[in-house]
């Protein structure tokens, strides 16, 4: 600014200051037009403020402190409100840019209290569909330096209460941060909603499908599939959870990336060699038409007990996709062990729980109790008491 300048408008504001003094002394015709000149002048003041606040990303080292941001925000609050040639207003344009993210706390803060953005917005925040709150969810450069500024934002909003935890639902947040390169943005959500997972749906599809569906990387499938895993071991990560027309996850996967490239993806985080988890009782029971594909894979799970104590043979007894018509030699190949041993997550004997399902199937039956007839008049063992 050339010293005239600063003169200039130094003398200005000396001037109305004078004249705001002067008010009862001045004829009333001319004041009235005094009061229009600053009105005009305090507009274009206000726009060139919100042009300003736009291209905050844009200064570089000359970027105003928060402080000097505040001063601004408070002298000229009109300013958050001004709208570029896209019809957005300033905090909009900060989202996109990791050099102006760091004033969105701000720049929301001010905007609640000076009702930017209109009523029930959030100082702006969740103005329009592709909102604040979602790019902060998947805006950056793709780099660490990036997700982790961004995540800060979210922190500060999280501790302001501008950012809600309702909101990672109403504005799906874990579909959109569910990709390898904004893994901490990903995890922060989830910790504060880890049974979101399993709950949140995108479009009408439970997450897990819908990140099959709409994602065509299968790296985005594989992010919340490991996270799942940790969250939900005894669900298998949600690898088997159905949508509403009754297709599992892994149905979907199969058909979206094919076989060999799903059960790699899988293989990478469930170990083929120790896989820790009994795999092949969620295939059976809930996808049985790829178990050729998992048993090759995951032999050592044969012999695996599920979360109830079962073995695998009794997981195939008890999902109800065996009958005696269909696959007569699962009941034939039983030992004798095997027939006797008690189901421990009904605490029923083989031929009761093929008596039990939804569908009796009396040959099964017979064929279990033509093995040890004893078992029909037998009563079930009854647990010891522990003497105190």
């Amino acid at each position: 600014m050339s010293a005239a300048t600063k003169c200039g408008f130094d003398q200005f504001i000396k001037t109305i200051g004078t004249f705001q003094s002067m008010k009862d002394d001045l004829d009333t015709k001319f004041y009235t037009d005094l009061e229009e000149i600053v009105n005009n002048a305090m507009k274009r003041v206000s726009d060139r403020t919100g042009k300003y606040l736009h291209n905050l990303c844009e200064l570089g080292e000359k970027k105003p402190d928060e402080d000097t941001l505040l001063k601004i925000i408070d002298n000229v609050p009109s300013s958050l409100s001004y709208q570029d040639e896209d019809g957005d207003i300033p905090i909009i344009s900060a989202v996109v840019s990791k050099e102006s993210v760091q004033y969105i706390p701000l720049l929301a803060k001010g905007g609640v209290k000076h009702n930017a953005g209109g009523d029930d917005t959030r100082g702006g925040l969740l103005l329009g569909d592709d909102n604040v709150l979602k790019g902060l969810a998947f805006e950056g450069d793709d780099s660490e330096t990036a997700d982790q500024l961004y995540l800060d934002v979210m922190k500060k909003l999280r501790e302001s209460k501008l950012l809600l935890r309702e909101d990672i639902q109403n504005e799906n947040l874990l579909y959109l941060t569910c990709h390898p390169k904004i893994l901490m943005r990903f995890e922060f959500l989830i910790d504060w909603c880890p049974e979101g997972l399993k709950t949140h749906r995108f479009r009408g599809l439970p997450l897990i499908h819908a990140i099959i569906e709409f994602d065509d990387s299968i790296e985005c499938f594989s992010t919340f599939l490991e996270t799942a895993l940790r969250y939900h071991p005894n669900d298998l990560g949600l690898l088997f959870q159905m949508d509403d027309e009754g297709q599992t996850a892994c149905e979907r996967a199969f058909k979206k990336y094919g076989n060999d490239e799903t059960i790699t993806a899988i293989g990478d985080l469930i170990s083929f060699d120790d896989p820790k988890l009994p795999i092949l009782h969620h295939v059976d029971k809930h996808a049985p038409q790829y178990m050729r594909d998992f048993a090759c894979r995951y032999p050592s799970a044969t012999y695996f007990r599920d979360c109830q104590g079962r073995t695998l043979h009794q997981a195939k007894l008890a999902s109800g996709n065996k009958t005696f018509i269909d696959d007569p030699m699962f009941f034939l190949a039983m030992s004798d062990e095997q027939v006797r041993e008690i189901d421990p997550g009904s605490d029923l004997y083989p031929f009761m729980v093929a008596a039990s399902g939804e569908t009796c199937d009396l040959s099964a039956v017979y064929a279990l109790l033509r093995r040890n007839p004893s078992l029909a008049h037998r009563n079930k063992p009854k647990s010891k008491r522990k003497r105190k």
